[in-house]
C-alpha cells in the first residue's frame, strides 16, 4: 500500500496499521484491536470512512462487556419480543430521538440505569404494557402480543386451577375453574394498580 501525505506534518508516511488501543472504564480496562491510519513520522493518529465505525463499535462493545450491559443484540430482541418500534422505546424509556438506534446500532452503550430499566421491560409484559400506555403509543402489532401473552397465561393458570379441583376431590368443572382463574387475575391486575399507585 502507497504512503499518504500526512496531514499534520506534511510528511509521506501515513499507512493503515492495526494496534492495540486500551478502553478505560471505571476503573476497568479492555484492549480492543484497532484500525487505524498512523503516520510513521509524527505518529498523528486518524480514522478513515468505515475505521470510523468499526472503532465505535468495538468501543462500545468492550464497555457494555465491562459493565454486563445486555448487547446490541440482546437490545434489538427484546424491542422485537413485543413488536415494538425503536420510537415506541424510546418514548417508553424518555429518551431523545434516535437513541435507541444508536444503542441497537451497537455504537453508544447504554447506561446502567438505562440497561435495567431494559431488563425490568424484557421479563414483565405487564410493565411494558403500561409503559406502552403512559406513553400513549400507539402499537396494534405490540398490543396484539400482549393479549396473546395474557391468553396463554389464563390457560395455564386455568389448567393449574383445575387440577387442585380434581386433587381436593370438587370435580373438573371448567366453568368453575375459568371462574375462578379469572378473579385470580382480576385480583393480580388489582393488586399491580395499588403497587403502581403507591409508587407513583
Amino acid at each position: 500500500m502507497t504512503a499518504e501525505r500526512c496531514l499534520e506534518c506534511g510528511e509521506t508516511a501515513v499507512e493503515e496499521r492495526v494496534t492495540p488501543f486500551v478502553v478505560e472504564r471505571g476503573g476497568k480496562t479492555a484492549t480492543i484491536q484497532d484500525r487505524r491510519m498512523v503516520c510513521g513520522a509524527c505518529g498523528n493518529v486518524s480514522y478513515r470512512g468505515a475505521q470510523v465505525s468499526a472503532h465505535e463499535l468495538a468501543v462500545a462493545t468492550a464497555i457494555r462487556e465491562m459493565d454486563g450491559l445486555l448487547s446490541a443484540a440482546e437490545l434489538a430482541a427484546v424491542r422485537n419480543k413485543y413488536r415494538l418500534k425503536q420510537t415506541d422505546m424510546e418514548q417508553m424509556l424518555s429518551t431523545g430521538p434516535k437513541t435507541w438506534t444508536r444503542w441497537e446500532r451497537g455504537k453508544v452503550p447504554q447506561s446502567k440505569a438505562a440497561d435495567r430499566f431494559i431488563r425490568a421491560i424484557a421479563s414483565d409484559p405487564y410493565l411494558t404494557r403500561r409503559l406502552m400506555r403512559d406513553a400513549a403509543i400507539e402499537n396494534a402489532e405490540a398490543e396484539a402480543v400482549f393479549a396473546e401473552i395474557e391468553r396463554g397465561e389464563r390457560r395455564v393458570a386455568e389448567a393449574l386451577v383445575r387440577a387442585e379441583l380434581r386433587q381436593q376431590g370438587l370435580g373438573d368443572d371448567e366453568r368453575v375453574g375459568r371462574i375462578a382463574t379469572d378473579k385470580a387475575f382480576e385480583a393480580v391486575h388489582q393488586a399491580r394498580g395499588s403497587t403502581e399507585a403507591r409508587a407513583a
